[in-house]
Order: C-alpha cells, then structure tokens, then sequence
C-alpha cells in the first residue's frame, strides 16, 4: 500500500488489475438495456456481473445485447454463472462466456445447492473452482462462511473468495463475523 493510509485510493486489484470503483454492479433487474446502461454508467462501476444464462451477450443473435450498451472496451464484464445447480453446467457455462467474449478469462463461479436459501453446493462449487482453474480461468468464486473451504478455494487458485454473509436478500446483514474475520485473517 502506498503512503495514503485510505485503501480505497489505492485502488482494489483482481486476477491482476486495479480498479478504481471497489462497487460491482449486476446487469439484471433493469427494464430494458437502456436502464442497464443508464444505472451502470451512474454507479462508477468497472465491473459489471452478467448471468450467462440469463443475458444475452452474442448467444442469441438478432435479439438485444447487453453488450451493445455495456461495451467491454468500457466495463470488465464479468460472467457469471448464476442459475447453475451442477459444476458439470458451470463449467460449460464459464466456457461459453469465454467464446463469446473472445478469451476473456475473468468469471463469477456460484454453484447452488438450494433454489429456495441460494446457498451455494461447495461440493460442487470447488469440483467447479478445480476445473476452471486448470482450464485457464480467473475464479471469482461465491460459497459459504466456512474458512477451511475458503482457505482451499484460495490455495487451487481462485483469485477472490466470496463468502456468503447471510441469505441472499435477507437484509439479515453478517449473520457469522467470526468465520468472515477468520477468511480475511488467514487469506
């Protein structure tokens, strides 16, 4: 870190470069493609989530493209897999946004075990992590609060760790501080 004692001014780096917006911005929920285009560019954001199976970013010729208005030459897309209950389909997922995204190497790995809680599959999620890994890929991977897990996920080479701090849109805020101080610490 350089003499500024504010680490937000230093910027936040992943799988190798900085960004000057540590916010994340989704590409789902808006009206339409213009909405998207108009929120993301409010928000200061570099980096924007796309759920491969659930946006179109060249999978569907002739239909809209979220990356007519969201151009990557602007925004680092990263893809994720979200709506994926197996490795096996993350992994084809994670691939596909490859080809469509002419190599890029950045993705949102979540396997979930749970339609109802979205809590991850871990089991699947680091089956997953392990091949994406090896296939060349920067894993950016989302699973739970537990730190041996964590501390795995970091050491095969996922370039950030994800944990779940409390169910997906609960409101409930961080439900275990201590398994979160623990993954930072030992990160």
């Amino acid at each position: 870190m350089s003499e500024n004692t504010n680490p937000r001014d230093d910027g936040f780096t992943i799988a190798g470069k900085t960004y000057h917006s540590r916010l994340l911005v989704g590409s789902g929920k808006y009206k339409d493609l213009e909405e998207t285009r108009l929120a993301t560019e409010a928000s200061g954001a570099e980096i924007i989530t796309v759920a491969i199976r659930r946006t179109n970013i060249g999978q569907n010729p002739g239909e809209p493209n979220l990356l007519d208005v969201v151009p990557p030459s602007k925004y680092t897309i990263l893809p994720n897999t979200a709506g994926c209950y197996t490795a096996e389909d993350a992994v084809r997922t994670c691939r596909l946004a490859r080809e469509l995204l002419d190599g890029h190497k950045l993705v949102k790995l979540e396997v979930l075990g749970d339609e109802k809680t979205l809590y991850p599959d871990v089991v699947a999620t680091l089956a997953a992590a392990e091949t994406l890994v090896k296939d060349g890929f920067d894993v950016m991977v989302y699973t739970s609060d537990d730190p041996i897990l964590a501390k795995r996920l970091e050491e095969i080479g996922c370039c950030a760790v994800m944990p779940l701090a409390a169910p997906i849109g609960s409101g409930l805020g961080i439900q275990n501080k201590y398994n979160l101080l623990t993954i930072v610490e030992n990160a």
